[in-house]
């Protein structure tokens, strides 16, 4: 008779091992904090473009924004692309009015503008915290050429993980 109860003593063991593993494992997730940031972005664009005439810059920056904070593990959400007649004079373009009110509805924690102007043949990506519309961080970029759009994409993916970097660190604030 004991020696038909061992493989019942060794299941039930094997079953115990499992669940304190599982909750070990989840113990250890719970103390450590996720640093995930809900982040909203608009991308605007202004003056015309002599390389990019089918306005395909802004839809670079927007896909690398995308990629770039879903990567680091935040929760992105995008507003269309919006064509502007004239650089912003502020900080904070009145044209994102809507949808920065829009992200504070939605519960984001952070909303980024990127402005992209030809004009200038820059790129300004200006960071704000939802609870008043004061920049926390701009970073600025100058336009290269258009004309390998793969080397331009990984220059894009490259800009925005140092805003990304920035962002974690705000988070941990």
């Amino acid at each position: 008779m004991p020696l038909s109860k061992q493989p019942i003593l060794k299941a039930e063991f094997s079953v115990i091992k499992n669940w304190l593993l599982a909750g070990l494992f989840m113990g250890f997730i719970a103390v450590f904090p996720l640093n995930a940031a809900n982040i909203s972005f608009l991308v605007m664009e202004t003056g015309q473009s002599k390389e990019d005439p089918a306005g395909q810059y802004p839809i670079l920056w927007e896909n690398g924004l995308l990629e770039i904070f879903f990567e680091s593990g935040h929760i992105v959400t995008n507003f269309p692309i919006m064509k502007i007649g004239e650089k912003p004079a502020g900080d904070f373009p009145d044209e994102a009015e809507r949808d920065f009110e829009n992200a504070q509805e939605g519960g984001m924690d952070f909303f980024l503008v990127g402005i992209v102007d030809y004009t200038q043949s820059g790129v300004s990506l200006r960071l704000f915290n939802t609870k008043s519309p004061q920049m926390i961080q701009e970073q600025k970029y100058t336009v290269t050429s258009f004309k390998n759009t793969k080397e331009e994409y990984e220059n894009i993916k490259a800009a925005v993980k140092v805003m990304a970097a920035r962002l974690n660190q705000e988070g941990k604030r």
